[in-house]
């Protein structure tokens, strides 16, 4: 299955946005945009076993702390990051995918790396981590190989744009061959894998980091044109290190009221049932021991840290219930735990405060 364009509408006015100026890249979570739940259904529907996003990055921005360079590659790659997606899945991620997409690239004089941001200042280089905002990191929560292509373009024209072409065209025709010559294997794998996770009873991650490394990093002298390797410091997210895990839980349950929590779930993917009975039982409950109010071009919301008790609760009848043994129940665990960077509450989807109770139950394994 191939969608041409995200932003058919945007497009027309050469930006990156929807018409509206809202930014269709950083919805995937949020779901504001109806345009983005329909995309949302149709890829959780197809349910892929791989996914390539691509993109164009700017060929021209300056980087160094004089703006001296620009970047050097004609591809920048990146696998879904998210602990939560299992580990065999990263696994073929990484290894066979990136190792041949690599390899190919090389063998036509062709330039890669894995993708990155920043590079002012003091050089510090960020691998895109687990924020599940952004296309290929939501699409990889279904349990899928899934890529973020950055191809040279943005502020070109149509400068070097054969050599563009082939890089997007050998990344593309690289990944189709693969999946075809070991298709086999690579389909038990993921099944495998799909299946291992929806009965997995290991923690779920809720947030984690990157590790940061001191390598050199490859540029074009802006001066000159000629290509130089400059030192950097690269947080490098493959993998990230957990820094807050949590039991994983049975179920989610929670009211009625909370109708919205429900759509955009399932827009997402995940089996949501209405309670057609009141749920009695004992839960685990988070309370809000901070919350920091931030806001974004996209978005407002709030970070919050909290602390765990059980307590006996009642939801009544149409309420609602997330089993956790689904194949898309990352998808839950990023949107539900509070603390996480792409969770409801950080979109202020379920506002909270500092001392109230999250009101998305916890159902945990007896």
């Amino acid at each position: 299955m191939a969608l041409p364009r995200y932003n058919p509408d945007g497009i027309i006015y050469f930006q990156r946005t929807f018409a509206s100026n809202y930014d269709p890249n950083r919805d995937h979570t949020y779901l504001q945009r109806q345009q983005t739940r329909d995309i949302k259904t149709l890829l959780s529907d197809f349910s892929p076993h791989i996914v390539l996003d691509a993109h164009e990055f700017n060929a021209t921005a300056p980087v160094g702390p004089k703006g001296e360079w620009t970047k050097a590659q004609d591809c920048l790659l990146s696998g879904s990051k998210n602990l939560n997606i299992h580990e065999d899945i990263r696994g073929l991620t990484e290894g066979l995918f990136t190792n041949s997409i690599g390899a190919a690239l090389e063998k036509r004089k062709l330039r890669w790396s894995p993708f990155f941001n920043g590079g002012d200042g003091n050089l510090d280089l960020s691998e895109p981590g687990s924020l599940s905002r952004a296309g290929h990191s939501s699409a990889g929560l279904l349990q899928a190989v899934t890529f973020l292509l950055e191809i040279r373009g943005i502020s070109l024209a149509d400068q070097h744009f054969q050599r563009r072409v082939a890089a997007g065209l050998t990344v593309l025709e690289t990944l189709v061959t693969q999946a075809a010559e070991n298709a086999r294997g690579i389909y038990k794998t993921i099944e495998d894998a799909r299946q291992k996770f929806t009965n997995s009873t290991e923690d779920i991650v809720v947030t984690d980091k990157a590790r940061s490394t001191s390598v050199h990093w490859t540029f074009i002298d802006s001066k000159n044109g000629s290509l130089v390797d400059i030192p950097v410091t690269f947080k490098n997210n493959t993998p990230p290190v957990a820094n807050l895990t949590r039991a994983r839980p049975e179920a989610y349950v929670f009211s009625a009221a909370f109708s919205d929590v429900a759509d955009k779930l399932r827009a997402s993917g995940v089996k949501v049932e209405a309670l057609e009975h009141d749920f009695e039982g004992t839960v685990e409950v988070l309370k809000v021991r901070s919350a920091r109010e931030q806001s974004s071009p996209d978005s407002f919301g709030v970070t919050v840290t909290t602390r765990a008790f059980e307590k006996e609760v009642k939801i009544p009848a149409g309420g609602f219930w997330v089993d956790t043994r689904q194949k898309n129940a990352a998808v839950a665990f990023v949107t539900l735990e509070p603390e996480n960077s792409a969770s409801y509450v950080k979109y202020n989807v379920i506002p909270l405060r500092k001392g109230d109770e999250y009101p998305i139950f916890r159902v945990l394994r007896k």
